[in-house]
This record gives structure tokens, C-alpha cells and sequence, in this order.
């Protein structure tokens, strides 16, 4: 089955079951666009030229100095949650991601940045927007999909591919699964040339297809080299010379490698996560907010999950996830 990133984000948060304990060893670093983007063109990997933006300040200058001939720039929310282009703010503006004139960059960017964004995927509550990101209007001639993620069933990176994209994966692979390339790769041995050529091939560039082949395999490199559980690329799209840009993605790196990945995680962003779950986490605690209203202090994963299973049982509902692990300390408890 086709696993979308909103699917393997919501992962931490998926029940207030078993489970949540038995996903909870499995946490997963998100990043915002704009940084994913800077990841990327460190590897090589063509991205659309943008600018991070905390300030209104420095709205004015950024948008001057990327707009296109049209005097035209991209104005994006940066929240960790998909959907920002059908999301609603709190102060009643429709759409986190806008294509506006320079003119009116700082007045929209105002009713954006520090302002709370509401989608599909953020629940009611919905996430600060504390960053923009100005893009430059890129023309891109046609949009593709393409993904890197872990493949229980090949127990290692598949790469998938789709002739279209920029709209829901989902969908396209349940009316059209014929169009879904899906290409394992041996962790061992790693991307060979002929395989990136076949999903280029698949992807049906009309550009260089060595250049597109170069390309792909770059986002594998990525994936690889950075820990990565998924690089998610929607749209992989064309510009007019047929070269292949990577128009927006998601990138998710797995904790574990979070000592050897030290640049990456500390661009964590806090704001955007569970404030219990940052608190658990600097303890060093197996910690998963949920929607209950029973608390669990549990040592032991199999005996939390017993635990949670037995309040579902008896018609409770558990406001958490904890094993504290056998080796807590009396301060870590505290």
C-alpha cells in the first residue's frame, strides 16, 4: 500500500490504543520547507531560490529581490503539517501559501506571520506560523511525484514515482495504479545507474534524461547519507528547458541518528510540537500526548500498553502515552 507523508507523520499520533505504544520508540524529525530546501541544494539537488523570514522588516527586500518579470513572488506558511494551500488562519484568511505582487507582499505577509494556520492535518488547534518563506515564481512546464521511503516489505528505501503530481498521491495511485513506478533499492549496494534511469525513464522527462537520472540519484544520496525515513518530493516538477526542480518537499529523519545528524536536529523547530512531549523528551522520556482524560505513568512499554488497553476496556480513555523505562532516575519521575 502507497504510504503518503501526512500518513507517516501521523504515525506518533495515530491512536489513543495499543497502539501509540507500540509506535512510540519510532519518532521522527520533520523539518520546515525552507530548511528541507537548504538540505537539498547541499547535495546537489535543484531547488526554487527563496528566503526565510521572521520579521516583517525584512519582508520588503526579500520580495524585491526575488520576484520574477511579472513582479510576482510566493508567499508560503512554515508550519510542520501538509495542506497549507487549502488551510484557513484563525483571523479569517483562506490559504497558507499565496502568489502576490511585491506591493502587496508586506500587507498579506502581516496577516500571516505570527498568526495560527489551520488545515487538514494541524487539528483544530492548528500551528503558529513564527517563519515565512519567499519564493521566487518559478515556470515550471509539468509537475511529477516522486518519494523515497522505507518498505517493510523489502526491508529497506523503494522509490516511488508518478508521471503526475502536485496533487494527492492517493488518489492517482487508487484511480490510476498503473502510472506508479515503485523501484526497491538494496541498501547494501545503494542506487545503481540503471535504476535511476528507469525512474527517470518512468517519470517521462523530456529534458536530458542523464541530467533527470543525476538528479534522482541525488535524492537518494540524500535520503542515505541523512538518516532519512522519507523525502517525499510533490512536485518533482520541469522547468522550460526541461530541467528537473524540486519544487516542494518534505523531508522526516529518524531520532536515532540524532547524534550523528547533530546539524540537522537542532533545526528542530519546538513551537510546531507537543509542549509536553518537548519537556518528556529532555528527560529522556517515552512520551505521546493523546486526547483522554485518564493519566499513565507506566514502567515498561508492555505494561503501558496493557495499562491503556485496560482504561479502553473499562470505557476511560487515556490522556497519555509514558513509559518512564526501567532505569528512571527519581529526578526524571519529578
Amino acid at each position: 500500500m502507497l504510504r503518503s507523508s501526512a500518513h507517516l507523520r501521523s504515525l506518533l499520533r495515530y491512536s489513543q490504543t495499543a497502539a501509540a505504544a507500540q509506535l512510540q520508540q519510532h519518532r521522527f524529525l520533520n523539518v520546515h520547507e525552507y530548511q528541507g530546501a537548504q538540505i537539498m541544494s547541499k547535495f546537489g539537488i535543484n531547488v526554487p531560490p527563496g528566503m526565510p523570514l521572521i520579521s516583517l522588516d525584512d519582508v520588503p527586500k526579500a520580495a524585491e529581490a526575488l520576484k520574477d518579470e511579472n513582479n510576482e513572488i510566493v508567499l508560503k506558511s512554515q508550519i510542520y503539517a501538509g495542506g497549507r494551500g487549502l488551510g484557513t488562519f484563525t483571523n479569517g484568511l483562506k490559504g497558507g501559501v499565496h502568489i502576490c505582487s511585491v506591493d502587496k507582499a508586506l500587507e498579506l505577509s502581516k496577516k500571516m506571520l505570527g498568526q495560527t494556520l489551520v488545515t487538514k492535518q494541524t487539528g483544530p488547534a492548528g500551528k503558529p506560523v513564527n517563519t515565512l518563506y519567499i519564493a521566487k515564481k518559478m515556470k515550471l512546464k509539468r509537475e511529477m511525484y516522486f518519494a523515497i521511503l522505507l518498505d517493510r516489505k523489502t526491508a529497506g528505501p523503494v522509490m516511488i514515482g508518478c508521471s503526475e503530481g502536485g496533487t494527492s498521491i492517493e488518489d492517482l495511485a487508487e484511480k490510476f495504479p498503473e502510472k506508479i513506478i515503485k523501484i526497491p533499492v538494496d541498501i547494501r549496494v545503494g542506487i545503481t545507474n540503471d535504476q535511476a534511469l528507469q525512474m527517470a525513464k518512468g517519470l517521462a522527462v523530456s529534458g536530458d534524461i542523464n541530467a533527470a537520472a543525476d538528479q534522482i540519484k541525488r535524492l537518494y544520496q540524500l535520503f542515505a547519507s541523512s538518516d532519512c525515513t522519507m523525502v517525499e518530493v510533490n512536485p518533482l516538477a520541469e522547468d522550460a528547458e526541461g530541467r528537473l526542480i524540486a519544487a516542494d518537499a518534505k523531508l522526516g529523519f529518524d531520532d536515532s541518528a540524532s547524534y550523528r545528524q547533530k546539524d540537522t536536529f537542532a533545526m528542530r523547530d519546538e513551537s510546531q510540537l507537543d509542549p509536553r512531549e518537548v519537556a518528556a523528551d529532555k528527560f529522556d522520556l517515552n512520551y505521546i500526548g493523546l486526547d483522554g482524560t485518564i493519566g499513565c505513568m507506566v514502567n515498561g512499554a508492555g505494561l503501558a500498553m496493557a495499562t491503556m488497553d485496560i482504561i479502553k476496556l473499562r470505557g476511560g480513555s487515556p490522556a497519555n502515552f509514558l513509559d518512564v523505562g526501567g532505569n528512571a532516575s527519581e529526578q526524571q519521575v519529578q
